[in-house]
C-alpha cells in the first residue's frame, strides 16, 4: 500500500483550501485584482503545459469553469465589496450538490448534514455583509463564482473518477486564459486603463504557481475519492484561514456572528471527514 492510500483524500483538499486561503491578502497588494486574474491564469498555464498537455473535453469543460471563477470573483470583490463576494463564492457546496444531483450523484447523509451546517454559516455571515445599497453587478458576479466554483467541483470528481485526474488539475489551468483574458481586455477596455499592471504581474507568479498549479492538482487527487457535496464542504476550511491571515496582516477582527459561522464551517468539515470514500 502506497503513502497516498494511507492519507485520508479529504487531506489533499484541506491542503489546496490553505494555498487558496491566501489568495485574499494577496489581492489586497496586488492593486489591480482584475489583472492579478488574468496574470493567475498566464503563470499558472505556462507552469501547467510543461507538466500536461490536455485536450479533451474533461480538461476544457472544467478549465472554463476555473475560468469563470478566476475572472468573476475579482470583480465581484470590486464592485460589491469583499464581505458580499467571499459570502457568494461560498454558495458553491450548494452549486455542487445541485450539479451532482443533475449528474446523478445524491449526496450521503453527513454530506447533507455539512452542507446544511454551511448554509446556516453563510446566512450569518451574509447578514453582517450586506448593509446598505448593492451593486446588482457585483452581486450577479458573485454568485456566479459561486456556481462556476461549485460546478468545477462537481465536474471534476465526476472526470476524475473516470481516470481524468491529471486533466481536471493541469491539464484544465491552460483553458481558463479564454476566460480571464477576454474578461481583462473587456475591463480595461471599459475602464480605459491597463494600470498597474506590474505589481499584480509580480503577485500573479505566486497565483499562479502557490494558489493555482499547486492546489488545484491537490483537490483532484482528493475529490476523485470523496462525494462532490463532501469535498465542497472540507474546502470551505479555506474561509477560515483566511480570517486568520487577516488578522494577522491586516488586523482584521471577526466579529461574534462571524466566529459562530467559522465554527460551524469547521464542524461540517469534521462531519463530512467521516463520510465513506467512494
Amino acid at each position: 500500500m502506497n503513502n497516498r492510500s494511507k492519507l485520508w483524500p479529504g487531506f489533499y483538499i484541506m491542503m489546496a483550501a490553505a494555498l487558496w486561503s491566501t489568495i485574499g491578502v494577496v489581492s489586497m497588494y496586488s492593486a489591480n485584482p482584475i489583472m492579478l486574474g488574468l496574470f493567475r491564469s498566464l503563470f499558472a498555464s505556462l507552469v501547467s503545459l510543461f507538466i500536461r498537455r490536455s485536450l479533451n473535453k474533461a480538461s476544457v469543460i472544467t478549465g472554463i469553469a476555473l475560468g469563470v471563477l478566476f475572472a468573476a470573483y475579482p470583480i465581484a470583490a470590486v464592485m460589491a465589496g469583499v464581505g458580499l463576494a467571499a459570502f457568494l463564492l461560498y454558495t458553491a457546496p450548494l452549486w455542487a450538490t445541485l450539479v451532482a444531483l443533475v449528474m446523478g450523484e445524491k449526496p450521503g447523509r453527513r454530506g447533507v448534514i455539512g452542507v446544511s451546517l454551511v448554509i446556516i454559516a453563510i446566512v450569518l455571515i451574509g447578514a453582517q455583509t450586506i448593509k446598505g445599497s448593492i451593486n446588482m453587478v457585483g452581486v450577479f458576479m458573485g454568485l456566479l463564482s459561486g456556481i462556476s466554483y461549485g460546478s468545477y467541483i462537481a465536474l471534476a470528481r465526476r472526470f476524475a473518477k473516470m481516470g481524468n485526474e491529471v486533466d481536471v488539475s493541469w491539464g484544465a489551468i491552460p483553458y481558463t486564459l479564454v476566460v480571464t483574458a477576454l474578461t481583462a481586455i473587456a475591463y480595461s477596455i471599459i475602464m480605459n486603463s491597463w494600470r498597474p499592471i506590474v505589481r499584480p504581474a509580480l503577485w500573479g507568479i505566486y497565483l499562479g504557481i502557490v494558489t493555482t498549479v499547486i492546489p488545484y492538482r491537490l483537490f483532484a487527487m482528493g475529490v476523485s475519492r470523496v462525494r462532490a457535496s463532501t469535498a465542497s464542504v472540507i474546502a470551505t476550511v479555506e474561509p477560515v484561514l483566511a480570517a486568520l491571515w487577516g488578522f494577522l496582516f491586516f488586523r482584521q477582527i471577526p466579529t461574534a456572528l462571524t466566529l459562530i459561522a467559522y465554527a460551524l464551517i469547521m464542524m461540517a468539515s469534521i462531519i463530512v471527514s467521516f463520510e465513506e470514500t467512494q
